[in-house]
């Protein structure tokens, strides 16, 4: 999605710089909701940018209204990750909360952004192609307690 006004986002010629929020979220048979994006052959976990003036924790309850239509409750946090990498030719630094998530009630939303949005079912053992790369194990493991994490892709 474009960035908003409100996005804590920053973006220069040669760099880029967001805030970011990501959802594990899991099915009964314990598989991942993920995101997949065919044109740059990765997997990552259902998110967006923070806006100002508001928490990861409000902001996941937001993406996933936005994204996937549904209300979350968030359980936990479980990782933060600084996060480096290249995208469309720019070097990006970002920062990104994820929260252990579950599904709050039964009711449906708008998902305004599932026109961009693919999101299917992962096994935790079939991430190959999952962006970050160090968040990969966190997404096993679910550590009870937030772990702090620095990748580069």
């Amino acid at each position: 999605m474009a960035d908003e006004a409100t996005d804590i986002v920053w973006r220069g010629v040669e760099h880029d710089f967001k805030l970011r929020v990501t959802g594990a979220f899991f099915n009964e048979q314990h598989q991942v909701a993920v995101n997949v994006d065919n044109d740059h052959h990765f997997s990552a976990l259902p998110g967006g940018k923070i806006k100002f003036d508001e928490t990861s924790q409000v902001a996941i309850v937001r993406e996933f209204a936005e994204e996937m239509g549904i209300h979350v409750r968030p359980v936990r946090l479980i990782a933060i990750t600084e996060n480096l990498f290249v995208f469309r030719g720019k070097q990006t630094n970002e920062i990104n909360f994820t929260w252990l998530v579950e599904q709050a009630d039964q009711t449906k939303l708008f998902a305004k952004d599932a026109w961009e949005q693919t999101v299917i079912w992962r096994d935790t053992n079939d991430l190959a192609d999952f962006k970050p790369t160090a968040l990969q194990a966190v997404i096993r493991e679910l550590p009870t307690a937030p772990i702090h994490l620095m990748n580069q892709d």
